[in-house]
C-alpha cells in the first residue's frame, strides 16, 4: 500500500513539474522580442514600369502656338538656385569636398561627393569639372565640365546628368507633375527630356529628341520657348541658327499612356 502511495506522489509531482515547465516555456515565448519580417515593398517605380510612355507630335503655326499660350494662368515657381560658391560649400558640408583652386574665385573644382544614400563618388582627376550651382529643393548639383558641358548629380539618389539634367532648363506643368528637363553636351545641340514625379522625386520616363527625331524625321536641337497647357501636353519652338536670323517651327506635344 505504502509504495502504491509513493509512486501516486512521484506521478503528481512529475505532473506538476511538466506544468511548472510549461509555464516557464510560455512564459519565455511571451517575454520574446517581436520580430518583423521584411516586406516586400512595390514602389510606384516598379509598377510604372509597366506603363509604356510615348508621344504623339503635331506641328502647328504661331497663330496657334500664341493663342494658347496666351490663355495660360499659372506662373510656375521658379526652383531656388544658388550660385554662390561660399554659401553652397557651407550647406553641402560632409556631402560634396571641393577641391583646392589657388586664388580663383570663379573655378571651384569637385574632389568627391559622398551621396545621402551612402554611396560616394570620387573624381579620377581633380579638375574634371567646376561647381556653377546647388538647388537645394531640388537637392541636385550643377556642374560644368570641358566645351562647358553640363554635369548634374542628384545628391540624394546619386543620379548623374542623363537623369537630372540641368535645372536651369526646367519648365513645369501646372500642377508639377511633369516637367521637361535637359542638358547640353558640349556640342551645337542639346538633349531634352520628360520627367514624371514618382514618389517624391522626379523620374525620367521619355527621351524628348529621340522619339521626336522619329516621329518627325527632325532634329530637336534647341527648344526655344516652351509651356505646358496641362499635365500632359506641351507646346515648344524648336529654335536653330540661320544665316539671316533664327528660324522657328512650333509644335504641340502630347504625352500618351499605354
Amino acid at each position: 500500500m505504502k509504495k502504491f502511495i509513493s509512486l501516486i506522489s512521484i506521478i503528481s509531482f512529475s505532473v506538476i513539474l511538466f506544468q511548472n515547465c510549461e509555464k516557464k516555456v510560455a512564459v519565455q515565448e511571451v517575454n520574446q522580442p517581436n520580430i518583423t519580417k521584411p516586406k516586400h515593398i512595390i514602389t510606384n517605380v516598379d509598377s510604372l514600369s509597366k506603363i509604356k510612355y510615348s508621344i504623339k507630335v503635331e506641328e502647328i503655326d504661331s497663330i496657334q502656338y500664341y493663342s494658347k499660350q496666351e490663355k495660360i494662368k499659372f506662373s510656375p515657381n521658379p526652383i531656388l538656385k544658388i550660385s554662390d560658391y561660399k554659401e553652397a560649400k557651407k550647406l553641402l558640408t560632409g556631402i560634396v569636398d571641393f577641391a583646392e583652386s589657388g586664388d580663383s574665385d570663379e573655378y571651384h573644382p569637385i574632389k568627391k561627393i559622398n551621396f545621402r544614400n551612402g554611396t560616394q563618388l570620387i573624381s579620377p582627376t581633380e579638375f574634371d569639372f567646376t561647381f556653377v550651382a546647388y538647388f537645394p529643393t531640388e537637392d541636385i548639383l550643377l556642374c560644368e565640365g570641358g566645351h562647358s558641358i553640363d554635369v548634374s548629380y542628384n545628391l540624394k539618389s546619386g543620379k548623374e546628368t542623363e537623369e537630372t539634367g540641368n535645372p536651369n532648363l526646367i519648365v513645369a506643368s501646372p500642377q508639377n507633375k511633369v516637367r521637361l528637363n535637359g542638358s547640353f553636351g558640349g556640342q551645337e545641340c542639346y538633349s531634352y527630356f520628360i520627367q514624371r514625379k514618382i514618389n517624391n522625386e522626379f523620374v525620367k520616363i521619355i527621351q524628348l529628341d529621340e522619339k521626336f527625331e522619329k516621329l518627325t524625321k527632325l532634329w530637336l536641337c534647341t527648344i526655344g520657348e516652351s509651356f505646358w497647357i496641362d499635365e500632359k501636353t506641351l507646346y515648344l519652338t524648336e529654335t536653330d541658327f540661320v544665316e539671316n536670323g533664327i528660324a522657328k517651327q512650333y509644335f504641340k506635344v502630347e504625352i500618351i499612356e499605354n
